[in-house]
């Protein structure tokens, strides 16, 4: 569990040195295995500015710019020139600001920058997007700076997402713990001292009641205790805001879009995994859908979100339209229910699934997620609806969502 020290300062009072606070965890039962501080990933990275932007001779999108990064510059032999940098982004123009990654950089997921041709001409590293600094879902083109923006500056220190981030090692019986809600009652309890936490509430509820629309079936309640499910229509999928990013980035979690983002923000703060599914993808009989908690029969194959087609085990338990899987229950999300830019409503699921199975289910298939680790000790069924609220109020304030009642 990585506790982001600015998120946890504004639930509780904490001691300005985190490695005291570790100190605290450890000798309380809760193993700190390091203390990090998020802006270190941004090494080699730093503010630019385009000097100039030639088409590549071998490419009809390419673009060949030379960049200026202050005292960074040096060319391919190591003279001091501004860097040659090939980019494929076509939202720029010479004179812009921008976010250059140099050559011994590592971006999120494990992207390392190193010298490179591309179609023959050498770049000496590259022009970034907000997503591939791990900032955004956006990833329309690189990331523009304002005009005022310096140039040569490290990144982390023009954007300031500076945090002490600990990572904690929460035991098998300190489930309570894989939140940040259940990290600030904790840090109240060592200290003595109250924690607060203001949650969103949902403005209004318009249309047609969810339950008019979608049914829910336990085929198998051994699987399923609690399945609460609300709809959200006409939502906005976009990118989500810097300070949503910023938290799940501290915690580990890249971001995607507004919606999955807002889905893994609530389950780090309250410890119940969710999941959102584009509505539109479930089957419709007689003007409803639904949602079918089954077990798998053996040999029945899912292609989960990571893209990897799965042969399944009997008993393993999944999520269905009533036709065909949606998702892994307790594990992981299908690729032909996820989250997509044009998807406009979507249905959000708080659920609390055997600990047991989706332990073994995880294991089985090797495919340990978030959600299962959360799920395999135990989430409380009795903060189904509550945590669905809460999701349902964000989607509605962070992509103008209408709430169905009930």
């Amino acid at each position: 569990m990585k506790v982001s020290y600015d998120w946890l300062s504004s639930m509780v009072e904490v001691p300005e040195d985190p490695s005291e606070l570790a100190t605290e965890f450890i000798r309380t039962g809760t193993e700190v295995e390091a203390i990090e501080t998020v802006g270190e990933s941004f090494d080699h990275i730093v503010t630019a500015k385009v000097l100039s932007k030639e088409p590549h001779p071998d490419s009809d999108h390419m673009w060949v710019t030379k960049v200026d990064v202050g005292a960074c510059n040096v060319d391919a032999d190591g003279n001091p020139e501004p860097l040659q940098i090939v980019c494929g982004a076509q939202n720029f123009n010479e004179g812009d600001h921008i976010v250059t990654a140099m050559i011994g950089a590592e971006l999120p997921g494990d992207i390392k920058i190193k010298k490179s041709k591309l179609r023959g001409v050498v770049s000496m590293g590259m022009n970034c997007s907000a997503r591939e600094l791990g900032l955004s879902s956006d990833h329309a083109g690189i990331m523009i700076l304002p005009q005022d923006a310096p140039v040569g500056m490290p990144f982390s220190q023009y954007h300031g997402t500076s945090d002490t981030v600990l990572d904690c090692e929460i035991t098998p019986n300190r489930a309570d713990c894989l939140s940040m809600i259940g990290i600030a009652r904790e840090v109240g309890a060592i200290y003595d001292r109250d924690f607060h936490v203001e949650l969103p509430a949902i403005k209004a509820e318009v249309g047609r009641a969810t339950a008019d629309e979608v049914t829910v079936e336990l085929a198998d309640e051994n699987l399923c205790s609690r399945y609460v499910a609300r709809i959200v229509r006409n939502v906005k999928v976009g990118p989500s805001p810097e300070w949503l990013v910023e938290r799940l980035n501290a915690c580990g979690i890249r971001p995607h879009n507004n919606i999955v983002d807002i889905t893994n923000y609530v389950m780090m703060l309250t410890g119940q995994p969710l999941h959102a599914f584009d509505l539109s993808t479930f089957a419709e009989r007689d003007g409803k859908r639904s949602v079918v908690v089954r077990a798998a029969h053996e040999g029945e194959t899912f292609r989960t979100l990571d893209d990897v087609e799965r042969t399944l085990a009997e008993g393993m338990a999944l999520i269905t339209d009533g036709e065909r899987p949606v998702a892994l229950a307790g594990v992981m999300g299908g690729m032909d229910s996820e989250i997509e830019d044009d998807t406009v409503d979507v249905l959000v699921e708080s659920a609390c699934f055997n600990a047991g199975r989706t332990s073994h289910t995880s294991r089985d298939l090797s495919l340990i997620s978030d959600a299962s680790i959360r799920f395999e000790r135990q989430v409380d069924e009795t903060g189904c609806v509550d945590v669905a609220n809460v999701t349902c109020a964000l989607i509605e304030e962070l992509a103008g969502g209408e709430v169905a009642p009930g």
